[in-house]
């Protein structure tokens, strides 16, 4: 058995009974966290920043010498980048991992910074398909049609919206500190995460056909005494144009590999010369 293992294990036997910190001390932390994560974003660190700064009072009750403090302090000022929510399950770890290093002086600080560095990627990916790719991008959707109408359904939904994943954040923060740094590598390895990313892809695929049915619009006025073009159309397809334009789109993100910006002007120009050759 390795050395790194038999720390491992010597670590993972104690127990954090006895503990300096409270539940309020570990939720205070997790707020800091939510509420910076990405307010000092930077290339140089990223969210290495608020990361330190969110783990000031934790390490201030755990390491009272001055010396120990610093090192803790700049192990956790280090790059560090993941989706804020979902990554408060490492933030959660990393508390329980510094307590027990604290206390028994058992594992090495190295090994709380390889487990954040692991980590955050993972995590980063599941966060972001979930929540900013999934459930943020089609509840704003609707709230974007909810305010073009002057409904004050829209603030309201997107302050729930918060609310709910400052809420979500809250849980997995917990149960990783609850569970150590064992909880984080349990949930990537269920299966049952995959059927969830899975579910939630095929759903998010299935509301942006719905939100593009309804919200991309495009019809042709070219049309004989005898014939529309239009009508023929929408006898063979109803939004068959919309649809178009839609599957054009996505092969030139995917396909050409374009951004999203050219193929917005791209579209401009399209429509532009399109209504000046009365076509569209």
């Amino acid at each position: 058995m390795s050395e790194d293992m038999k720390v491992k294990e010597a670590v993972e036997s104690e127990s954090r009974e006895g503990s300096v910190l409270t539940k309020k001390d570990i939720d205070k932390a997790y707020f800091r966290w939510w509420m910076t994560a990405e307010i000092s974003a930077n290339y140089e660190r990223m969210q290495g920043l608020a990361y330190g700064a969110s783990m000031i009072p934790i390490l201030e009750k755990l390491y009272p010498e001055k010396e120990d403090l610093s090192e803790a302090l700049k192990r956790h000022l280090a790059f560090f980048n993941t989706e804020a929510t979902w990554g408060s399950m490492i933030f959660g770890s990393a508390i329980a991992m510094e307590e027990e290093r604290a206390k028994h002086k058992k594992m090495p600080g190295e090994m709380i910074t390889s487990y954040k560095t692991g980590l955050m990627g993972p995590v980063a990916g599941i966060g972001d398909t979930v929540d900013l790719a999934t459930i943020f991008t089609l509840v704003s959707a609707f709230c974007c049609s909810f305010a073009m109408k002057g409904s004050l359904a829209a603030p309201i939904i997107m302050f729930l919206l918060g609310a709910a994943m400052y809420v979500e954040g809250l849980i997995f923060h917990r149960a990783g500190y609850k569970m150590g740094r064992s909880s984080v590598k349990n949930i990537m390895s269920s299966g049952k995460l995959k059927d969830m990313i899975n579910g939630a892809n095929m759903i998010g695929m299935f509301m942006m056909g719905a939100l593009s049915a309804g919200l991309v619009s495009l019809s042709t006025v070219v049309k004989t005494k005898s014939f529309n073009l239009q009508e023929t159309l929408d006898s063979i397809a109803p939004g068959i144009l919309p649809l178009l334009v839609i599957f054009l789109a996505y092969f030139g993100l995917k396909g050409r590999k374009m951004s999203a910006p050219k193929i917005v002007i791209l579209i401009i120009l399209v429509c532009v010369v399109g209504s000046l050759l009365k076509v569209l």
